[in-house]
């Protein structure tokens, strides 16, 4: 039997039009030009769009929150994007008219999208994408642990991470379709670090078993390590694809340096083998910018990984580096210090010197 033709999809972390994107996009600029020959060339660009578009109110039980306009909605168009996930931690941030307002205009731009809807009954409907006699079917969800503050009363449901169910999913898509890509909001308990949770390595090897093909993830705002799971590959965060600090009731939460550096993932579906590679780039300012440069670095994060996560006490290690020792280091760059300045400055105001 002739082997059917390749399936080439390409995968970019968060979409965020938020804060400085919003007059930069209404006034037609293009801020992607850099970065499309890297969206070019697929059968398929899948995105997860993070930003929503404002309506006449907010959720106010989420902090931080963001938001879009309609107008600046209407770049996605130049991001060659096919298919988006809207199973976020901000997907209810602007209520129901700020998720109808933009569903409306992934419509009119002809973009598909899951992971959410205005019906409880198809919250978890899959969407298939068929091209060159082959199947790929996506499914969507959200982990709580990513802070989502979507109330039981919100009359926007999105599709609320839950292992049993996911497993069922997959077995249940898999009949139907040649290849099942799950995607992924996850990852709470490690925003920012460069490695996933242990409990996302052992869900996704679950998955894996269940019948995944392939599973791409977001939400941490870093490029995280992956891990390649019976030939099937796993990426846990693929990071920012463009993202502005949020400034909201006079507060600033930034996007950390870390956060400024994301990856374009290709998965080639073909009959019996799943290609896959990172094209790497970099957020300066607001503009995503290839930059190959950073393939040593990813290299460097995925040997560490590689090794942590065969080193019983490595896990343990990771999450209090990442939770005590990270946030310091980052509040000494935000004021021209060092983390042992930080450590003298508190030592001062302990006792009352300073």
């Amino acid at each position: 039997m002739q082997e059917k033709k390749s399936i080439r999809i390409r995968f970019i972390g968060d979409v965020s039009f938020n804060d400085r994107y919003i007059p930069l996009l209404e006034s037609g600029d293009n801020p992607f030009q850099v970065v499309l020959p890297l969206l070019q060339n697929a059968d398929l660009v899948v995105g997860n769009l993070e930003c929503l578009a404002k309506g006449t109110a907010q959720n106010e039980r989420k902090v931080p929150r963001i938001h879009t306009s309609v107008k600046a909605l209407n770049a996605l168009k130049h991001l060659n994007i096919g298919l988006v996930s809207l199973a976020t931690n901000h997907v209810y941030d602007n209520l129901e008219e700020g998720y109808e307002k933009s569903v409306g205009i992934l419509g009119q731009l002809g973009i598909a999208h899951l992971g959410a809807s205005l019906k409880s009954e198809e919250v978890a409907k899959p969407f298939i994408f068929e091209k060159k006699e082959t199947k790929i079917g996506f499914l969507n969800y959200v982990h709580e642990d990513t802070n989502p503050k979507i109330p039981k009363e919100a009359k926007v449901y999105a599709n609320i991470y839950d292992l049993p169910k996911i497993l069922e999913a997959i077995r249940t898509l898999k009949t139907e379709v040649d290849k099942v890509v799950v995607l992924l909001h996850w990852g709470g308990k490690c925003d920012y670090g460069y490695f996933p949770h242990q409990e996302q390595v052992n869900h996704a090897k679950q998955m894996v078993d269940a019948g995944a093909s392939a599973i791409i993830g977001h939400h941490t705002h870093t490029f995280q390590s992956n891990l390649i799971y019976k030939n099937v590959p796993i990426y846990f965060s693929l990071g920012n694809f463009c993202f502005d600090d949020i400034v909201m009731d006079e507060n600033v939460f930034p996007i950390r340096e870390s956060g400024r550096k994301g990856g374009v993932v290709e998965l080639e579906f073909a009959e019996s083998v799943i290609n896959h590679q990172v094209f790497p780039f970099r957020l300066d300012g607001l503009i995503p910018v290839p930059d190959t440069y950073l393939k040593s670095e990813f290299d460097k994060w995925q040997k560490r990984f590689n090794v942590i996560r065969h080193v019983p006490v490595g896990y343990s290690l990771y999450y209090y580096l990442l939770k005590r020792l990270e946030p310091v280091h980052f509040h000494a760059q935000q004021n021209n210090t060092t983390i042992v300045g930080v450590a003298v400055q508190k030592v001062k105001r302990i006792f009352g010197l300073g």
